[in-house]
């Protein structure tokens, strides 16, 4: 199994093209790229023995073999090849299972998984719903897999909401503002609204992500939660520009601007 660095030959094929055409400034570089891509892919190369780039990985069929493929580019550190990725989203549903144990497999490195999760989503198969939740709720700050999982799901068609709030009571507390901030993409699960309500009240070092999140979610009856709020003494700034935000997002009226002299934040934004 040989394997090319694209990427090199692609940036030697850039070059020689700017050398032959001298004085052309980067943008209109830039403005040409996917012609000089396309003339790239679809020409016959030396260095694959006169095959064209954009056709080499189309050889493979086979699923364990595009996986090795997969993982021996990110084990030697060279940049995956775009025809190889296109490759493994056009065979599709055959891939599904294997890029799945990939990203399940903690083991591998977080590039690999995360190269696999990136072919998955543009696979766009449902058999993958249950793997993103359960990335979601095992999710920690940091986590880039846990993360990419979320904008997934956040991009769905909101069958995945149940699923996500029947794991909400045993997952963390990281996970549980991931899957309401998921949810509230999907407007209309009671559930959301309610779990929202608690944490403003319940979690006051995260006011102003809930405040937030509830301005996302639309549900005009948390208007009245909100607005009380807005008067509390032990709020700061940022918090009470989140609150004020969420009441005017949601149609309400927040009232007359305070002032918090002596808070940093709003000290700095004053001298700004």
């Amino acid at each position: 199994m040989k394997i090319y660095d694209f990427d090199e030959k692609f940036y030697d094929y850039v070059c020689a093209w700017m050398a032959m055409r001298p004085g052309m400034t980067e943008k209109q570089v830039e403005e040409h790229y996917n012609e000089i891509m396309m003339n790239w892919l679809n020409a016959p190369a030396k260095w694959l023995n006169g095959e064209k780039p954009g056709e080499y990985f189309l050889r493979y069929s086979d699923p364990k073999e595009l996986i090795k493929l997969l993982e021996e580019y990110d084990k030697r550190d060279i940049g995956l090849p775009e025809p190889l990725y296109s490759r493994v989203v056009s065979v599709g549903e055959p891939c599904v299972e294997p890029l799945m144990r990939v990203v399940k497999n903690d083991d591998n490195p977080e590039s690999l998984r995360a190269t696999a999760l990136a072919i998955l989503r543009d696979i766009d198969s449902d058999t993958m719903t249950p793997l993103l939740v359960d990335l979601v709720c095992a999710g920690k700050m940091g986590d880039e897999i846990s993360e990419m999982a979320a904008d997934v799901l956040s991009d769905g068609d909101g069958a995945q909401v149940d699923a996500l709030l029947e794991r909400y009571e045993g997952a963390s507390a990281f996970a549980q503002l991931r899957i309401l901030d998921i949810c509230c993409n999907f407007p209309g699960d009671e559930r959301v609204y309610a779990h929202l309500i608690d944490n403003l009240r319940n979690r006051p070092e995260e006011r102003a992500v809930y405040a937030s999140l509830l301005g996302k979610l639309g549900d005009a009856r948390a208007v009245d939660v909100l607005k009380p709020f807005l008067s509390l003494t032990d709020i700061g700034y940022l918090d009470y520009i989140e609150l004020r935000s969420a009441v005017e997002a949601l149609g309400g009226d927040p009232g007359e601007d305070r002032t918090f002299y002596g808070d940093p934040d709003y000290e700095a934004m004053r001298n700004m």
